[in-house]
């Protein structure tokens, strides 16, 4: 595996097909693509500045790296990724994309994220402000979530969560749990829920609670 280490880039795609490649302490300028169409890909103790870093990636894994503000959109179209000890402020993050593994991250601007994304295994994951995380998205598992975001869980199939306190503000019909089970869950809102039935989301079928 070839080592890129103390290193900054920039521009449109300047690591773009690579392959077998581990970045250590390497900084992504403004720009875009930075990473596109490549695989087996690691890195660990990067800052990620500029947009869609990671678009058509296949096997990769981050840790201990830091996404700016700037580097929205930045996981797209992507798979088997293993993400750990991460910090987030950017939006928009995981659309598309297959096998996801977090661990220990902190996502601060959960605006649209885990979007018609399949096989997401969550431990230990925190989400600040943002609405509609995990929309479309199936077979979930999580084990350790606190969100105050807006409309967890719509539209979703196959989900799985262990010890998890969720905060919302308002409550729809749209949200919240398609189908699954939970365990040591801590759901708010400034609305009296009665009772969770959690049923098959798919769209067009909303989940509803009764």
């Amino acid at each position: 595996m070839k080592l890129i280490k103390n290193a900054e880039f920039g521009g449109e795609r300047p690591l773009f097909e690579s392959h077998d490649l581990r970045l250590e302490n390497v900084i992504i300028r403004t720009g875009e693509s930075a990473i596109k169409e490549c695989s087996n890909i690691e890195a660990v103790d990067c800052r990620f500045e500029g947009n869609y870093p990671f678009w058509h990636v296949h096997g990769f894994k981050i840790d201990r790296c830091y996404f700016d503000v700037g580097g929205r959109s930045a996981l797209w179209y992507s798979d088997h990724l293993k993400m750990t000890d991460t910090i987030i402020d950017a939006p928009k993050m995981f659309r598309e994309m297959d096998e996801i593994d977090i661990e220990n991250v902190t996502m601060n601007d959960a605006d649209e994220v885990f979007w018609r994304c399949n096989g997401i295994r969550i431990k230990n994951l925190k989400l600040h402000g943002g609405t509609y995380p995990f929309m479309f998205s199936n077979n979930i598992y999580v084990d350790g979530l606190e969100s105050n975001s807006k409309y967890v869980f719509q539209y979703v199939k196959n989900v799985e969560i262990h010890h998890a306190k969720i905060t919302t503000k308002d409550y729809n019909e749209g949200c919240l749990l398609g189908s699954g089970k939970c365990d040591h869950l801590r759901f708010r809102t400034q609305r009296r829920i009665p009772r969770l039935a959690f049923e098959e989301s798919t769209f067009g079928q909303l989940p509803h609670y009764r």
